[in-house]
């Protein structure tokens, strides 16, 4: 068992090893991806899985807090990475112990997956050769989420030791501080030195002035010679121990962090928030701690019987997905990376409503209406996206931050200075289908339906309205076109009548009609109020109908065009596939511009089978799916698990399960090559979906009545996962091809 490999404390408090993920090997190359997979979040903020005892090169230690964005010199508004107060130095004879020291032995690290919990262990040697032990345990509270907790254990190994520490808040952090041409420091310190426990930092964003409180104290036997000395940008405090040869000393190590957005007295909040944490008491707060995180397991497990891979796996995927949104604050978001790296700014994409959304649906449905909500909170901003782009109704942005604007820069900078136009803000406009998707499966799910009685069918109806506004009539074609747009697929942009575009277009009117319709009979007071507030009149209806009919949409007979014009770009298909079974770009096409070969980043005609599998016959879909599969790159991590969900609903078991493969291990095996950056929230999303919806079969009826039609892979024996169903939690429980739902106890 890996936890007996730490002392017994720690020992005590670990999982068994099917719920440890575990880094058996220090490899500097590798670092930066064990500190996104070690990333820790409390769903109030979270802390990249950097190395305690700060020695570890390269590093990009990170905390980011919910709703805490700023731009400053950066291209976009993107969360903040803030003072670092996961450190704790150890000095033995004045020099810096920790992994890169001399002598490094017996390292282990562990993420907890069952209770939320980082472990480390290893051995190093100080400058006369005499070993040292040094293990640590890590979490962010669940249970109270502004604070976190480091347990530091030391032990001479050879002899006695004295150590000096250092109990740090780190004000030197800045987003992307390995990259100097994009690095921005996003805050600017205010206050340094003493807390009335410990040290205390405060700074504020550099834009809005939001003012972040940090502060850390330390608690352990033996500490003496306390000392505040704060240097730079650096609080500190110092603090000496000693420790007879075998002999192991701890220290604990207390953080509290509060915003302007939570409170007007930021310094007073994270004093009594210490105070309250110091008088409970580690032991307490860990025990507390992991009893929420078994609340959220007994919701939000996965069980797979006969791939112990896939198993450890999806528990990593869940894991690191229900413990990013904030359960307490619907104007925030999901960020494609989670909360785990910068990339992307920590943005709401239509990752969040396509593939994040629905498994917060049908497992936590209070966070997945806090989800929802983000979009009702912004709706007026993307009233006023759409004006300012020339349209009517609401267009949501691409890339969504803290004010709704859009965050999706018009220029990109790559790493050697030259700049490229970047069209997906101008050109990307199904995202705003996707928000209205979102919200309609919310409530289908849920039956929740004053959402719509809130906000939810004035959003319908806007994002309605702007679709209208973006068809033009064609007199040679004799319909409506939706010109110049990007569909999910980033690599052929701009295009004319992207099928995906088009038809999710037509999607949202007809929804939006039919809930209006709806509400006029359940509510007419209520209907007609919304109508009168926005100025909706029955011939604007009309006319947004008479463009759904009249809209173009290409032949769906056969192989569909994904866009206009696409079957007329020289054919080529993809023949080879990487060590990580990913496909390799074909030789034809390397050096070509993208609007000259066929190749997908990602699924797109596939997507829209995803969302309307009922849309197409079978044989259709098939056809479709042999055909895009052979020109799709999933360079996009959400890609794969698009193509394993529909893969299994046409029965084509063997393929779909090797892009379920792709899709579960992203993070595990680093297949997109980019993990330094953070996890991959959509690929986590899908992957559940694809499990979940697509091998167990989990559906509405014509009715809206919950539904199975499974088909597990034949490794699997069976499956149990939870649902909760129209405010009752149930045990959905799948074998030999039947589903079982019980309630669950």
């Amino acid at each position: 068992m890996l936890r007996n490999t730490f002392n017994n404390e720690i020992a005590s408090l670990l999982a068994e090893d099917n719920w440890l993920l575990a880094q058996e090997e220090y490899d500097r190359q590798e670092n930066l991806n064990w500190e996104s997979r070690f990333g820790l979040v409390s769903g109030y903020m979270s802390s990249r899985g950097s190395e305690i005892c700060a020695t570890s090169r390269p590093t990009l230690p990170a905390t980011y807090i919910h709703g805490i964005f700023d731009r400053s010199e950066a291209f976009m508004r993107e969360l903040a990475n803030m003072p670092d107060w996961a450190k704790l130095k150890v000095y033995v004879n004045r020099q810096p112990i920790g992994v890169e020291t001399e002598g490094l032995e017996d390292y282990l690290r562990a993420l907890d997956m069952k209770n939320g919990l980082l472990a480390s262990h290893y051995t190093v040697s100080d400058a006369s050769g005499a070993r040292i032990r040094v293990e640590s345990l890590k979490l962010l509270s669940r249970a109270h989420p502004q604070c976190g907790l480091i347990r530091l254990y030391l032990t001479p190994l050879d002899g006695d030791a004295h150590f000096e520490l250092e109990n740090l808040i780190d004000g030197t952090v800045a987003n992307f501080i390995d990259y100097p041409r994009f690095r921005t420091r996003h805050f600017e310190i205010t206050e340094n030195g003493k807390g009335k426990l410990g040290v205390y930092m405060e700074c504020h964003t550099r834009d809005f002035k939001t003012p972040v409180g940090i502060g850390a104290c330390v608690e352990g036997e033996g500490i003496s010679s306390r000392a505040i000395k704060p240097y730079g940008e650096v609080a500190c405090e110092f603090f000496d121990l000693h420790a007879k040869k075998g002999q192991t000393v701890r220290v604990d190590k207390f953080a509290a962090i509060a915003t302007g957005r939570d409170t007007d007295g930021v310094k007073w909040r994270v004093t009594r928030l210490l105070e309250e944490v110091t008088t409970r008491g580690a032991d307490a707060e860990i025990k507390m701690h992991i009893d929420k995180y078994q609340e959220l397991w007994r919701m939000a497990d996965l069980e797979i019987e006969g791939d112990d891979k896939m198993q450890k796996a999806m528990r990593f995927n869940i894991f690191h997905l229900m413990s990013t949104p904030n359960p307490y604050d619907d104007r925030v978001n999901i960020g494609p990376k989670l909360m785990h790296g910068e990339e992307y700014g920590g943005h709401a994409y239509w990752d969040t409503e396509l593939f994040c959304l629905p498994f917060f649906t049908w497992v936590f449905p209070k966070i997945a209406r806090n989800l929802v909500n983000y979009r009702g909170h912004l709706l007026d901003a993307a009233r006023r996206n759409a004006r300012d782009n020339g349209y009517l109704g609401a267009k949501y942005p691409w890339e969504s931050a803290d004010t709704g604007d859009e965050e999706c820069p018009s220029w990109s900078v790559e790493y050697d200075g030259t700049c490229t136009r970047c069209y997906v803000a101008d050109y990307e406009h199904h995202v705003t289908s996707a928000v209205a998707f979102g919200l309609v499966d919310y409530v289908r799910v849920t039956g929740d339906r004053s959402l719509f009685e809130e906000f939810g069918l004035e959003l319908l109806l806007e994002t309605a309205r702007f679709w209208s506004s973006r068809m033009v009539w064609s007199d040679k074609k004799q319909a409506y076109e939706i010109l110049q747009v990007t569909g999910p697929d980033e690599w052929h942009e701009p295009v004319d009548n992207n099928y995906y575009t088009n038809r999710m277009a037509v999607w949202n009117i007809h929804t939006a009609v039919d809930e209006l319709k709806a509400m006029q009979k359940s509510r007419p007071d209520l209907a007609a109020a919304i109508c009168q507030k926005i100025a909706l009149t029955d011939d604007e209806i009309n006319l947004w109908l008479d463009r759904a009919a009249k809209i173009y949409l290409p032949d769906t007979t056969g192989v569909i065009e994904q866009f206009e014009g696409y079957f007329d770009i020289p054919d080529a298909v993809i023949t080879q596939w990487d060590d990580k079974a990913m496909p390799i770009m074909p030789e034809s096409c390397v050096g070509k511009e993208r609007k000259d070969h066929p190749i997908l980043k990602q699924a797109d005609v596939v997507m829209l089978m995803k969302l309307l599998p009922d849309e197409l016959s079978l044989e259709v879909q098939r056809l479709n799916y042999d055909y895009y599969e052979k020109r799709t790159l999933h360079r996009s991590s959400l890609s794969p698990s698009a193509h394993a969900q529909v893969g299994v609903q046409l029965g084509l078991d063997e393929r779909a399960y090797q892009y379920l493969e792709r899709s579960s291990y992203v993070d595990i095996d680093n297949n997109q090559r980019n993990l330094r950056e953070g996890l991959h929230a959509a690929s986590i999303g899908g992957t559940w979906q694809a499990i979940v919806m697509g091998y167990c079969g989990m559906h509405l009826d014509k009715e809206g009545e919950l539904a199975f039609s499974p088909k597990l892979p034949e490794q699997w024996s069976k499956v149990r996962f939870r649902i909760n169903w129209r405010g009752k939690d149930k045990l959905v429980t799948i074998e030999d091809n039947k589903a079982t739902v019980s309630d669950l106890a």
